[in-house]
């Protein structure tokens, strides 16, 4: 049987998309939540290949037991408090990072935000996200700068405003420099995020994604997935 492919952060909305996303394509699943009595009906009772694990991205002990076996780790978790955002964000990821050094052969698809990157601190929808969670986009940021310099092999999505739209109506775009915001929906970061994994092209690379407003209908969502990270620019290494 396949390893599973470990979504951490799975009771919230973008994390439970990327659970979908896998168990649509037939891949096993780990959802790790803080409380899996609390996710038990919306997560895993009868949904096919997923399994709902306790785990929390605080812990590196809970996280050596949640990610053992596992493929593939996809990052969705994000502080809920409003000073949660250095723990989970920042120290967070580096504790996933810890692990999957330990454990090795794993690939982290990180859900960051678009705007995190420091030349945007006086852009006003950042600062207002970064108050909205005491620093919460400079902690994003952080985790990112931990993961690019880990060596554990990585891809960084950056989604623009989230949409709760269903997956492939719009057109999606994939962006680096992080110079502009826009919306896209959670079911298309989720899909990307899954497609990310396997894509040779998404490997130790950070860009932006957006759904383009173009009132055209978009190409089938595959085969946007199969061409989107084409052309992106791995990262420099980070010093």
């Amino acid at each position: 049987m396949p390893s599973p492919v470990v979504v951490l952060g799975a009771g919230g909305r973008t994390g439970a998309e990327c659970v979908s996303a896998l168990e649509q394509q037939g891949k096993p699943v780990r959802a790790v939540v803080r409380d899996p009595a609390k996710y038990k009906q919306s997560l895993g009772s009868a949904r096919q290949g997923v399994e709902v694990v306790a785990g929390d991205v605080g812990s590196t002990d809970s996280l050596r037991q949640a990610l053992k076996g596992c493929s593939d780790v996809i990052f969705a978790a994000s502080g809920s408090g409003y000073f949660s955002a250095r723990e989970v964000d920042c120290e967070g990821v580096k504790k996933v990072v810890e692990v999957c050094k330990e454990q090795g052969g794993k690939h982290v698809v990180l859900v960051s935000s678009c705007l995190v990157s420091p030349h945007n601190r006086w852009n006003p929808i950042r600062i207002m996200l970064n108050n909205s969670r005491w620093g919460l986009m400079d902690s994003k940021f952080e985790g990112e700068e931990a993961l690019r310099r880990s060596g554990v092999p990585y891809t960084i999505v950056r989604p623009a405003g989230l949409t709760t739209a269903p997956a492939g109506q719009a057109k999606l775009v994939a962006k680096q420099g992080d110079k502009g915001a826009g919306r896209v929906s959670r079911a298309d970061v989720a899909a990307v995020c899954v497609a990310a994994l396997s894509d040779p092209a998404a490997k130790n690379v950070t860009f932006e994604l957006l759904g383009s407003s173009d009132n055209d209908s978009p190409p089938p969502l595959a085969q946007q997935l199969a061409s989107l990270f084409r052309g992106l620019k791995p990262d420099a290494p980070v010093a």
